[in-house]
């Protein structure tokens, strides 16, 4: 191969990708891009695709398999520890798709402290107009896909797989950034789906299966008394099955700030163990106390949901008694119990708003 990779999985090809991807950055055709063959794995080590690139649009077309080191020994290490594995900074008009597979071989990191590992298999920093689409990931050592201080996103056809077991492999964490859209895509990860973190606003999650895993989680955010702004999330045509959370907020006591304009629609819950849920003592358990401050939760809606609970409360909004959680709605609700249990019910703290149509169990909100 021209920049002298080897291709079978063994030998370490990282220095061929990077100077594969500084030639067609820095190139003087009309359209840069890397391509990645079929019929051969690449063992890679971290790399960082810095931008912008003289070329937009910028192609990375990846058929074959990508594979990092399976050894924690093996990763490099910088000033603040390891370095993550696919870092693109500052790209402007990328599209990186194909039909390949990028495994990040985490095994050996989920028995290391979370502190330890080296963060998501593939980062957006501060980049615009990028689309992933069509790709396969699979057992990350932490999170799977990082978006960053990043504008204009679109996360399309992609599948994400890592063990129930495996910790921290969020699908997809978004966090500083706007105009992000997740659609058509298919998780299964040990921990959130999706986990949306703080200063994102209008955000899109759709037509997503989402299984095992923690579920689309707004949050956690207001840890250590910040500051959040969060807003314009939708989350909507979702299919839940087995997961530990379905439509979850969970914030920190003494946190500041707001979550507003929140929306969950058209949800299938699948023997979830938390259906619905606020959660503003995340963090906290068991010796949770009303701090003086809490993050703003309003303007929520929750349409059209439907499926089965594998815990008696089904429908669980706990917020602050110091900053309740305001004008939340819900509208045509029909949760069940799933196998084993006998009947659901709805568990609310400091909840204002109204409903609207069948509500199943009874609403709480007052």
């Amino acid at each position: 191969m021209k920049y002298g990779a080897i291709g079978d999985g063994i030998s370490d090809d990282t220095s061929a990708f990077q100077k594969a991807w500084d030639s067609a950055c820095n190139g003087s055709s009309k359209m840069g891009s890397v391509y990645v063959p079929s019929g051969k794995a690449f063992l890679l080590n971290s790399l960082h695709f810095r931008g912008p690139c003289k070329l937009k649009p910028f192609l990375f077309t990846m058929d074959g398999e990508m594979k990092a080191q399976s050894d924690p020994n093996k990763w490099q290490k910088g000033e603040n520890g390891i370095i993550p594995w696919l870092i693109f900074d500052r790209m402007e008009g990328l599209v990186i798709s194909g039909r390949g597979l990028l495994d990040g071989q985490g095994k050996g990191w989920w028995d290391i402290h979370c502190r330890d590992h080296p963060g998501p298999m593939m980062t957006f920093s501060n980049c615009r107009n990028v689309i992933l689409k069509s790709l396969r990931f699979r057992n990350s050592a932490q999170s799977h896909v990082l978006v960053m201080g990043s504008q204009n996103v679109l996360i399309k056809d992609i599948k994400i797989k890592s063990p129930e077991v495996s910790p921290n492999t969020d699908g997809v964490h978004i966090t500083s950034s706007s105009a992000v859209s997740i659609t058509h895509t298919d998780f299964a990860t040990g921990d959130d789906c999706v986990s949306i973190g703080d200063q994102v606003h209008n955000l899109s999650v759709t037509f997503v299966n989402c299984g095992p895993g923690h579920g689309v989680s707004v949050g956690s955010l207001g840890r250590g008394g910040t500051e959040v702004a969060v807003e314009d999330i939708l989350v909507a045509h979702v299919n839940f099955t087995g997961t530990t959370n379905g439509a979850r907020i969970k914030t920190w006591p003494g946190g500041t700030g707001y979550v507003r304009g929140i929306e969950f629609f058209d949800i299938r819950f699948t023997s979830v163990q938390n259906p619905i849920i606020i959660d503003q003592f995340y963090g906290c358990a068991p010796n949770c106390v009303q701090t003086e401050k809490a993050v703003h939760i309003e303007k929520v809606k929750y349409m059209k949901m439907s499926g089965t609970s594998r815990t008696e409360v089904a429908m669980k909004l706990e917020c602050s008694g110091k900053n309740a959680c305001s004008n939340v709605f819900m509208r045509d609700i029909d949760l069940s119990p799933a196998n084993g249990i006998d009947s659901v019910t709805s568990l609310c703290s400091f909840v204002q708003g109204s409903t609207q149509g069948t509500i199943r169990p009874s609403s709480c909100i007052q």
